[in-house]
């Protein structure tokens, strides 16, 4: 078994892969998610969608405030991890798919990462297994173990160029080692290999055309989705047509596209302001767009890094806040005007109205949900958003009426109808409504036993009614 590329899916699975990345830049990181993990379900060969889905987990990750929930997450996802390893020999595919679960709570897991990538050693997707591997070696590089089956892995999938720079690591940790020195031998003699297979491949498509870098050029503009190397080799074609004509404005989105996918946020920043300089870039609504999504990547990362560092070596909880602070205020500013710029544009009035309830202005989100919820694709999320203002401002009645529909709309039980049916059963137990509020909790704790505290609050309700139900034993005498 190998890994498939994007084109080999079906045309349902690539139309998902595109709403996956629509929802990626526009910041709705979790829909990101739900459809990759979705599709890796499925089909766990396809690596474009694995790379798609960490990127959609490490902004997830850079989010997440500290507290109770992320201990109870660990907790949680070590108890995933064994069932994935119980599994592993059985059903790799599956095993996979529960370490990308616990994955979804901590991006960095190395343990969930070396489970996906047992799973796709199992089932010998040799691409798959180095590129988890190399997440774990690049944030443990002394990790000898891990290293030396990456560079096991990376000879398999060839990629013998990156397998000679791995063992010759290894030897500078391990000089005595006979294992390693086996390694680089295996991996010196894959590599020639590889060289010689190269130059025998006249037939191949590139060598059809007179000039080879224009072959590589228009392969990678086909590409839907490109590794780190695909990505800079992409973003130089990009740059070298803006310069034969720098007055084509859609190019210069492209390479910032390409540049922020990288995480190269400073160069694509210059790009940008190149951009602005150009007549037509005044009217460009999606130039605009990009801006603002390429300040508020910039300030994540620093937030993730950040995180990190205090994680790894200790720091400052202040000037954790401190950034915490300014991203919710950046991601407020920005939605702010690109919701004088495009009124017409729900996503970004129900983004707006996301940012004004975190920060407290309850009364301008309503506003905001009340107009994104003309939406078709938007009006569920957005009723449940205006329930939660009003229960803010404790008009349990009126939140009841917003809440009410979604409930009725929504046929599956997931997270999402989870969480709308226990605001509802919280609204019933404020206008003191007890029945109602129960029956509520009965529809999730009939699908979910271990849902927050729904487990308690029914046994608690069934405890007083035995008690109501018990006769006083004198007064039967």
């Amino acid at each position: 078994m190998s890994e498939l590329l994007e084109y080999d899916l079906s045309d349902r699975d690539r139309k998902k892969i595109e709403n996956a990345r629509l929802a990626m830049t526009r910041g709705n990181f979790e829909y990101t998610i739900e459809i990759c993990c979705s599709l890796l379900d499925e089909e766990p060969r396809c690596l474009e969608v694995r790379r798609l889905l960490r990127r959609a987990q490490r902004r997830v990750f850079a989010n997440r405030r500290k507290g109770l929930g992320p201990l109870l997450a660990r907790y949680a996802g070590n108890l995933l991890l064994f069932r994935g390893y119980l599994v592993l020999k059985g059903n790799p595919g599956k095993a996979m798919s529960i370490g990308e679960k616990v994955l979804n709570q901590n991006v960095y897991s190395a343990k969930a990462l070396s489970l996906v990538a047992r799973g796709a050693r199992a089932l010998e997707l040799n691409e798959t297994e180095s590129y988890c591997l190399e997440l774990i070696c690049d944030r443990y590089p002394s990790n000898v173990v891990k290293m030396e089956r990456l560079c096991e892995a990376l000879i398999k999938a060839g990629s013998t160029e990156k397998a000679l720079t791995i063992a010759e690591r290894l030897t500078r940790l391990k000089p005595g080692s006979s294992a390693v020195q086996e390694l680089v031998k295996s991996a010196s003699v894959a590599h020639s290999i590889n060289q010689g297979k190269w130059a025998d491949k006249e037939e191949d498509f590139r060598s059809k055309l007179k000039n080879k870098d224009e072959a590589d050029s228009l392969e990678r503009a086909n590409r839907v989705v490109v590794d780190e190397r695909g990505g800079e080799e992409r973003s130089d074609d990009l740059i070298e047509a803006i310069q034969k004509d720098p007055q084509q404005v859609d190019n210069y989105k492209l390479l910032v596209r390409s540049l922020m996918n990288q995480e190269r946020y400073e160069e694509a920043l210059e790009w940008l302001d190149k951009a602005f300089a150009l007549p037509e870039a005044e009217a460009d609504a999606p130039l605009r767009q990009l801006r603002s999504e390429l300040k508020v990547n910039r300030v994540e990362r620093e937030l993730f890094d950040l995180r990190r560092e205090i994680a790894e070596n200790g720091g400052s909880e202040g000037q954790l806040e401190e950034l915490e602070t300014e991203l919710l205020k950046l991601k407020l500013e920005e939605s702010r005007k690109l919701v004088e710029q495009f009124p017409n544009d729900y996503s970004q009035r129900y983004k707006y109205g996301r940012y004004l309830f975190e920060t407290g202005s309850v009364d301008e989100a309503i506003q905001q949900f009340q107009i994104s919820q003309r939406s078709p694709s938007l009006r569920l999320k957005s009723l449940v958003l205006l329930g939660r203002c009003f229960m803010a401002k404790e008009l349990f009645d009126l939140a009841l009426e917003q809440l009410k529909q979604p409930a009725e709309n929504l046929t599956v039980i997931d997270d999402f109808k989870k969480e709308v049916l226990y605001l509802l059963a919280q609204c019933y137990e404020r206008l003191d409504r007890k029945e109602d509020a129960i029956h509520q909790y009965k529809a999730i704790y009939s699908n979910d036993i271990g849902y927050r505290d729904v487990s308690e609050k029914i046994n608690k309700f069934y405890g007083k009614q035995e008690t109501r139900g018990i006769s006083n034993p004198r007064s039967n005498r």
